[in-house]
């Protein structure tokens, strides 16, 4: 009997206990405010929304180094403002600063020759000059004298034939010393020849242009600003080496002076929809929502893959974009580079 009844009973008790139980303690439906509600926009509801990233006039710009060396010297550090033309940090030049005194030098020896040259001949090796002509000419006369007396004698045969021959040479050996004594004289007396002068000054010229290459390459060491900027990274430090391409990255990265920029990205679904110079805003991401005025740039008349994601999880990141870039005007709060935007472009007609 007990068997037949009392299960059945107390399985009903058991079930019935349960759905009891599941109602009571069902939890109720609470609604909760967003720590950081979604910005709402001014343009009204025709807008186009994107994803808006802050970076510096005419984006980052990265410093490398044009030659490999040791780092001597840092002059800035991160944060800090530089002007155009100031220097950044210099590489170690002591290597080629020896090897500029030596093109130095051999650029002085070049200009001494071409000096020496253009005073044409010293004063004073013309009387000696002079005098050897002179004395070729007496040598002449005598060797002439002497031929003459052997012919005399050879005519009698007092004179062997061999004599009468030597005397001839001598004759002939005179006058060639005193045309060599000539023309060495001529040519004191005219000057340096002009095609010496032009070899001499094509030798001091490039000399000259070795000394002014080293003296840039020496000046290259010296790594300095490009324009007017904000040094937004200084990753770099006296001793280390560094090269160019070096794979770490650009030692020194800066951000040109001027308004902020922001680069927004347009889903390529509402790429027609941005017409230039219309009206945008944007709001800082954050506990306050800070909202930004923006002014019209230019846009990028390319869309390619999307690369800049927002984090959520219904986002997609399969698709392209357009870049549309704005200026921030006004006094914004503050904001910067790398900082995200939710932007608002008012649309144009569908």
């Amino acid at each position: 009997m007990l068997v037949k009844y009392g299960i059945p009973i107390l399985a009903a008790a058991a079930l019935g206990f349960g759905a009891a139980t599941t109602v009571i303690l069902k939890p109720e439906d609470q609604l909760t405010e967003a720590p950081h509600p979604p910005a709402t926009t001014s343009l009204g509801p025709d807008t186009v929304a994107g994803l808006g990233e802050i970076q510096s006039p005419g984006e980052a710009v990265r410093v490398e180094t044009p030659l490999a060396g040791a780092v001597k010297h840092v002059h800035v550090v991160t944060g800090g403002s530089v002007k155009k033309g100031a220097p950044l940090f210099e590489i170690d030049d002591r290597s080629l600063r020896a090897e500029l005194a030596v093109k130095q030098n051999a650029l002085a020896a070049a200009e001494a020759r071409l000096a020496r040259l253009r005073a044409g001949t010293r004063p004073e090796d013309l009387p000696p000059a002079r005098a050897r002509v002179e004395s070729a000419k007496v040598s002449v006369e005598r060797a002439r004298d002497l031929a003459a007396r052997a012919d005399s004698l050879g005519a009698r045969g007092a004179i062997s034939i061999e004599e009468l021959r030597a005397r001839s040479f001598s004759v002939r050996v005179a006058e060639a010393e005193l045309l060599e004594t000539q023309a060495h004289l001529a040519r004191l007396e005219a000057g340096t020849w002009g095609p010496d002068i032009a070899i001499a000054e094509r030798e001091r010229d490039l000399a000259r242009a070795e000394v002014e290459k080293l003296e840039v390459e020496i000046d290259r060491l010296t790594v300095r600003s490009p324009a007017d900027a904000t040094v937004l990274r200084a990753d770099i430090r006296e001793g280390e080496y560094v090269q160019p391409g070096d794979l770490r990255g650009a030692p020194i990265t800066l951000a040109r002076s001027g308004d902020l920029e922001v680069r927004v990205q347009v889903d390529e679904e509402d790429a027609s929809r941005v017409e230039p110079h219309a009206s945008a805003e944007g709001f800082v991401r954050g506990r306050d929502r800070s909202r930004v005025d923006l002014e019209f740039v230019r846009i990028e008349p390319r869309v390619v893959p999307k690369t800049s994601i927002t984090g959520s999880t219904t986002e997609r990141v399969d698709t392209r974009v357009l870049f549309v870039v704005y200026r921030i005007i006004g006094t914004p709060p503050r904001v910067y580079a790398g900082q995200k935007l939710d932007v608002f472009i008012k649309a144009g007609a569908r």
